[in-house]
């Protein structure tokens, strides 16, 4: 009889972000943990005083000298941004991990990571060890593959744990694009082998848009809708708000300035960083001739300038919050400037970019955003996609994870339409332990 696995949820179940979950075999002296990706949340609205939520450390204050590594799914801050937080934790945690403590992902993933961990002077307590698609790498007795997924960031992963229990796989961020900016699309071929022999044991699946019907649109659909915007825009000042890690958004941003003569200067700190960080990977590709310094915009007429910000959630200190109440250093809006709000809400954020958007109009510029032009793809599956992934991958078992309670829910009922037994469906909040063994999954 194979030891058992113990899955343990300390974050991301019953809310967007903080993802953190740890998978464990042995007791004792024995005892060996994998983390899989440690992310950050923004506080909900009633939270006053708090800047972020992390996931509960708790359990791993408790056995830290066990954990064997730290694998990231993709670069997004709800992934990867609580790493440096679980390294100086302030109960000691920090001290007691592995040191240093071996982080596996995508070169763009680490890069994406390694920022806020050097910004925190903990990189030292890193061994960054970069994977490509298809690796299968050792963290103690787990055996890992990284699986290539398209989501709105590059190089996203699911993974594979291969242990004595049988295959535990997480989907990671994921949507079936077929058409992605990169080419790079979810390995479906590799995820219908797992299937082979022994098959799934454990799914541990996106829910994120379990609620919302049909298939997500492609990335590159919002490329042609941002160059229609650019010539509709021509003669004004365009500024553009996404994700600092949504290098395929701005590149297809990028390629919009250019092809309409425009240089292209960033806004933002973590922007800077990540348009540099993704020109030198070669993940994005904006020619250097192209691209100008910020506090170089008045060398240039309105319609030559197209500036891609951070900001888009509407956090207080960001570049875009601090444009919309007229104290950024670097631009002051005018009539002429038109703002183009390149992404969505994330849910608990629609209150502060709604302030945003009120202090961009009020000092006179045009927004454009989601609501009103399809200037945004979501990265994540929709039900259809869903659907289609339970239908090839078949696991015997199922847990829906990323996501509220009624993301969660409604993720339960398609696994349950596509054949998966209601017992071998376990929909679990934050702080669950799950245990998978001979006799199946028991919470």
């Amino acid at each position: 009889m194979a030891d058992s696995i113990r899955i343990s949820f300390l974050g991301g179940l019953g809310e967007i972000g903080r993802n953190c979950m740890a998978i464990e075999q042995g007791t004792g002296d024995d005892r060996a943990i994998v983390l899989i990706d440690c992310g950050l949340m923004f506080p909900d609205p009633d939270m006053h005083g708090i800047d972020l939520v992390l996931p509960d450390f708790t359990y791993l204050r408790e056995h830290a000298p066990s954990i064997v590594g730290l694998v990231a799914t993709h670069g997004h801050e709800d992934h990867v941004g609580g790493i440096q937080f679980l390294l100086r934790d302030t109960s000691g945690i920090g001290d007691r991990i592995t040191d240093p403590l071996p982080i596996y992902g995508a070169e763009l993933t680490l890069g994406l990571a390694r920022n806020r961990i050097e910004e925190a002077g903990l990189i030292s307590r890193c061994d960054m060890r970069p994977v490509s698609d298809g690796d299968v790498v050792e963290i103690g007795p787990f055996r890992i593959e990284f699986i290539p997924v398209t989501h709105s960031v590059p190089h996203a992963h699911a993974i594979a744990v291969h242990t004595g229990q049988g295959t535990i796989l997480h989907s990671g961020d994921w949507k079936l694009d077929l058409t992605p900016v990169d080419g790079r699309r979810t390995d479906l071929g590799r995820l219908g082998q797992l299937t082979a022999g022994d098959g799934v044991r454990l799914l541990l699946a996106d829910s994120t848009n379990a609620e919302e019907p049909g298939y997500a649109p492609s990335e590159t659909n919002v490329g042609g809708v941002l160059r229609a915007l650019f010539a509709e825009h021509a003669g004004r000042r365009i500024i553009t708000a996404s994700f600092a890690s949504h290098l395929h958004r701005i590149q297809q941003i990028a390629d919009a300035a250019v092809a309409s003569g425009r240089k292209v200067a960033t806004l933002g700190l973590s922007m800077k960083k990540n348009v540099r960080l993704g020109r030198e990977l070669r993940v994005i590709d904006i020619p250097e001739s192209a691209l100008i310094d910020i506090e170089d915009l008045d060398d240039y007429a309105p319609g030559e300038i197209c500036v891609i910000s951070t900001g888009s959630q509407g956090e207080p200190m960001s570049a875009l919050s601090l444009l919309a109440r007229g104290e950024n250093r670097f631009v002051k809006l005018s009539e002429h400037d038109t703002v183009i709000l390149s992404s969505h809400a994330i849910p608990g954020n629609e209150s502060a970019v709604n302030r945003v958007i009120d202090g961009l109009l009020k000092r006179g510029a045009q927004v454009v955003h989601s609501g009103v032009v399809d200037v945004h793809a979501t990265g994540h599956a929709q039900a259809d996609e869903i659907k289609t992934y339970l239908s090839l991958i078949g696991p015997e078992w199922f847990v829906p994870i990323h996501g509220e309670i009624r993301h969660k829910v409604s993720h339960a009922r398609l696994a349950e339409l596509m054949g998966i037994a209601r017992t071998n469906g376990v929909v679990c909040v934050d702080g669950a332990v799950l245990e998978l063994g001979d006799g199946g999954v028991v919470q």
